[in-house]
């Protein structure tokens, strides 16, 4: 353990060494690496960063070094907590309650929110929600208001009425009967306006009239001396009255993408108003969801409204609205394929064999009863019935960062896992991230996150998305028999993990979350190295290639293609499955892993 924590200090510690030893003058007295870590946290606290500050305290308490005097750990440990609980008493005196709730979920995560007296999940969330409804964000009021009654504010009577409320504004069918039952059932009074105002469930061709097409004008493109229109199809469909729409983000990346030069316009076409083209903005987007929320100056036709996802099986009915290959208000019928697909680097996706074509991507997805239970994203050109939606419970939690304009982060901890029977396996840990700063290694499994057990990737990336960034979070894991705990800072997650890991380590070792086997040097001939094989994960794609433990190999080439987002690996490799037989492999994989979190 000793050398584990300490190797820690010094990788936390290694760029500002760096700067210091390169930049002090040759005389001068070497500082003590107790007194720099020291020093760094305290600077890290008077500049607000104390999530980051209350982990590396963290880090501390678990060393048994003597070095670090006891009490100075404690008034470390004291001084983040007062100036915790000050921040949030000060985000409610003025009234952000968002920012109380971010500050609220630090103190949770280090089980110290018990004297945050008279405050809790629920009531901050109601908060939240009233302030969202009186500034007429309708979709995000219900979405904060239905939130808070399930973390224990379904006895509120306000809260409750406004449910109701915006249930009816929003035409949520479901949600409006739902919480009439509960207010009849608690014996809540329930306005007799309000009651009166019960929306019915909506006619395919209410919902047609709440889609439109994403038109995005390009300009001209060049081939062969030819100039051609170069225009991106899509759908769109309005969640919000005050003409916000959801759709693809991949639709609209012309529009934002800053790695874009050419010209780019961006209009919709109401479904009524198929000749007139209105122009339109992108307010906030998603690449790792492909999503986007798009502003257009009309007032919504139809508005969809959902607050969960119908618990879709196989089989199912589904109906996908949509204008493939510019065909406005076209309504397409199938069922689900398959569910739990891993086609995204976070979250799950479902498979149906409704008809997609170019222009549907961005388009509503719903069940048999007219739900709202997806977003169409994409289908596989080359294999007709193929096709793919985010279910809409994954969108959204992605919902309150599109409304904030820009590109939306999401939180994370710097480690990439595997599922086993034993649990989930720590594969990577990213450097310079919270895990790597944690000290978990490779081969650790994780036990619990907050008291909660995942079994599941997705499950635990779910858990993460309910948080911002940084937050803190307590994190146990097993390494053998050792049973560590501590606490974590989520820190913003890159779009591209893999990329951030090979800029920041080496190769050899990103080979690992990337293509699913560890490998290790055992030497050099000439000009290239030997490796052998130490570890395959099944199901991975060295697994799908026939690699096994003490395969020995050595890589000839090396390739990643950001643009296209894949990268291969050309090795030279005797199998052991094959007779030690040498052969030439090539392998390839998606720079988009899913197995991060």
């Amino acid at each position: 353990m000793r050398r584990r924590l300490l190797f820690a200090y010094a990788a936390a510690l290694l760029p500002l060494l760096a700067v210091s030893c390169s930049t002090a003058p040759p005389a001068a007295e070497a500082r003590r690496l107790d007194e720099v870590w020291l020093e760094q946290i305290q600077k890290k606290i008077e500049g607000d960063r104390l999530s980051e500050a209350y982990q590396d305290v963290s880090l501390l308490e678990r060393s048994s070094e003597e070095w670090v005097p006891e009490g100075r750990i404690r008034t470390l440990k004291s001084s983040i907590l007062e100036q915790l609980h000050a921040d949030f008493q000060e985000k409610i005196g003025a009234a952000e309650y968002a920012e109380a709730l971010r500050v609220y979920r630090n103190l949770r995560g280090i089980g110290e929110e018990e004297k945050l007296e008279g405050w809790n999940e629920a009531s901050l969330l109601s908060r939240i929600a009233e302030s969202q409804a009186e500034a007429g964000n309708k979709p995000l009021a219900l979405l904060y208001a239905l939130r808070a009654r399930s973390a224990g504010a379904q006895d509120d009577p306000k809260l409750m009425t406004l449910v109701l409320d915006l249930a009816g504004d929003l035409g949520n069918p479901r949600v409006f009967a739902d919480v009439l039952e509960a207010m009849r059932e608690l014996g809540m009074e329930i306005p007799a306006e309000l009651e009166q105002r019960a929306p019915s469930r909506p006619q395919v061709e209410e919902m047609v009239r709440g889609t439109v097409t994403i038109w995005v004008n390009r300009g001209i493109r060049l081939e062969g001396g030819v100039g051609y229109p170069d225009r991106v199809i899509g759908s769109g469909f309005f969640i919000d009255p005050r003409g916000y729409l959801l759709t693809n983000y991949h639709v609209v990346a012309s529009e934002v993408d800053p790695k874009y030069e050419g010209y780019s316009r961006l209009y919709v076409r109401l479904s009524e108003r198929s000749q007139e083209k209105v122009p339109a903005k992108v307010v906030g987007y998603d690449r790792i969801f492909d999503l986007a929320l798009v502003k257009a100056e009309v007032e919504a036709p139809f508005v969809f409204s959902a607050t969960d996802s119908p618990d879709l099986k196989v089989g199912n009915t589904i109906i996908a609205i949509g204008s493939p290959a510019g065909l406005q208000n076209t309504v397409t019928s199938g069922i689900v394929s398959a569910t739990g697909r891993r086609f995204l680097q976070m979250g799950d996706t479902v498979q149906v064999d409704v008809p997609i074509n170019y222009g549907n991507s961005g388009g509503p997805l719903l069940d048999a009863e007219g739900r709202l239970v997806g977003v169409v994203f994409a289908g596989i050109e080359q294999f007709e019935g193929i096709n793919f939606a985010i279910p809409y419970e994954w969108v959204l939690r992605s919902l309150p960062r599109l409304y904030t304009e820009g590109e939306a982060g999401h939180p994370w901890l710097g480690m990439a896992l595997h599922e086993t029977d034993a649990g989930l396996e720590v594969v990577y840990s990213v450097p310079r991230e919270p895990a790597d700063r944690a000290g978990i290694l490779p081969g650790d499994r994780i036990l619990s996150l907050n008291g909660r057990s995942f079994d599941k990737i997705s499950a635990l990336q779910a858990e993460l998305l309910g948080l911002e960034y940084p937050t803190l979070v307590t994190l146990s894991w097993q390494r053998g028999d050792e049973v560590i705990t501590g606490a974590l800072a989520t820190s913003q997650r890159p779009f591209s993990p893999i990329e951030v890991s090979l800029e920041r380590d080496r190769r050899e070792n990103v080979i690992y979350p990337l293509f699913g086997m560890k490998i290790e040097e055992v030497g050099q001939t000439l000009w290239r190295k030997n490796y052998v094989v130490r570890r395959v994960l099944g199901g991975s794609i060295a697994d799908e290639t026939g690699l096994s433990r003490d395969d020995p190999l050595s890589i000839q080439g090396w390739k990643v293609d950001e643009d296209n987002r894949f990268a291969v690996m050309q090795i030279y490799v005797k199998k052991k499955k094959s007779g030690f037989l040498e052969s030439a492999v090539q392998m390839a994989a998606y720079l988009e892993i899913e197995t991060f979190i």
